[in-house]
């Protein structure tokens, strides 16, 4: 039963771990693509409008 629980534990925290570094890999890239966009001088729609407004 032990060696059950150890090799559940241990695919737990791997499958924790690879959550967070895809959530993490998330918002990099859509930082990377703002920044870019921004770079480009390219606008979100809702940017625009909101200054129509």
């Amino acid at each position: 039963m032990s060696a059950f629980l150890s090799s559940f534990a241990s695919y737990l925290i791997k499958m924790i771990i690879l959550v967070a570094l895809g959530i993490c890999g998330g918002f990099i890239g859509i930082k990377l693509r703002q920044s870019s966009d921004r770079k480009k001088g390219i606008t979100t729609i809702n940017s625009e409008s909101s200054e129509q407004e």
